[in-house]
């Protein structure tokens, strides 16, 4: 089992052509092994936050009849689509064999895959987050690495404050994300994932992050830490690993959100992997800021501007608080 925060964003998307691409690639399946697999995938999905729900029960028992008596288990990627969202929201996907290997391939030696960037303009620097899904130890510390090397090169010539621009951030491995904007958090716990009255939290310390709900692979040494305004910059595809990130700040002194309001993803993920190598990516917890408030949906900004003056107006909401 993997703990995410993210959508795997775009699975909506290439499903359909997913599910093209795998028919017939893999031989005929017995009805016991199609009914055992359905069988499995459903027990997984009463995890989901909204597997107690009367929608859920009704979808099992429409489709689950139909499923289990399919000619192969490629048969069934649709059905349990649907089954996933039922348990556990928009949120949650079933991603085929095929989407799988789409989706590790920032874990592969090597691989090339968008990292933090920093430009600076007049003492403002702006922070780029671009999406991530890697979840090896190697991909995550390359864009920790990249991330936390663009801000330390920037620090000299940033005289006034900081933007975060996630703006086109749809999602993915919301921790090295979070180790990238921690020089810039408060220390304690900023940020947490809830089930059932239970919240595990991502602490940070000193500029690094000492725990999050992703184990310890995710953690970051502290040292190098910067006290200044922030501006968080979003838009309507800020998505779940990108709104934690916007969520971690919520509540701090001197940041402000500007932009628009973000996708409303604010819940977090697990990945659970399933016989044929198919993954179950099924909603479980809700985000809760550093307060403990629980967050339903889009994180609204404080400053609300459409994309292009969006830049302008982060840059003068972060000069306004410059001392």
């Amino acid at each position: 089992m993997r703990s995410l925060s993210h959508p795997w964003g775009g699975l909506a998307a290439v499903f359909a052509a997913a599910v093209a691409l795998c028919a017939g690639c893999a031989g005929p399946t017995t009805d016991t092994a199609v009914s055992a697999y359905v069988d499995a995938a459903i027990a997984e999905m009463r995890d989901g936050i909204h597997a107690d729900s009367e929608e859920f029960r009704r979808a099992v028992d429409d489709l689950g009849p139909t499923l289990r008596a399919a000619p192969t288990i490629e048969d069934t990627y649709a059905g349990l689509q649907q089954l996933a969202v039922a348990a556990g929201g928009e949120h949650s996907s079933f991603a085929p064999p095929v989407d799988v290997a789409a989706y590790e391939a920032a874990d592969q030696p090597g691989a090339a895959f968008a990292v933090p960037t920093a430009s600076t303009s007049a003492g403002v620097t702006r922070v780029t987050l671009p999406s991530f899904n890697g979840q090896s130890a190697e991909a995550m510390s390359a864009y920790v690495d990249a991330g936390l090397t663009a801000m330390r090169d920037a620090v000299p010539t940033t005289t006034c404050g900081w933007i975060i621009d996630l703006r086109t951030n749809g999602g993915g491995n919301a921790w090295p994300m979070l180790a990238v904007a921690a020089p810039l958090l408060d220390d304690g716990d900023v940020v947490g994932l809830q089930r059932d009255g239970e919240i595990a939290w991502a602490r940070v310390e000193d500029g690094g992050v000492v725990s999050t709900p992703g184990g310890p692979d995710t953690t970051t040494p502290g040292g190098f830490t910067i006290d200044a305004p922030v501006a968080l910059m979003t838009s309507s595809m800020t998505a779940s690993a990108a709104e934690i990130v916007a969520i971690a700040f919520q509540g701090q002194a001197d940041a402000v959100r500007v932009g628009k309001p973000t996708a409303g993803l604010t819940t977090g993920n697990e990945v659970r992997e399933l016989s044929d190598g198919s993954w179950l990516i099924l909603t479980t917890t809700y985000d809760v800021d550093r307060a403990g408030t629980l967050q339903n949906g889009p994180l609204i900004p404080d400053v609300e501007v459409a994309p292009g003056p969006d830049l302008e107006a982060a840059r003068t909401a972060v000069t306004s608080r410059c001392g």
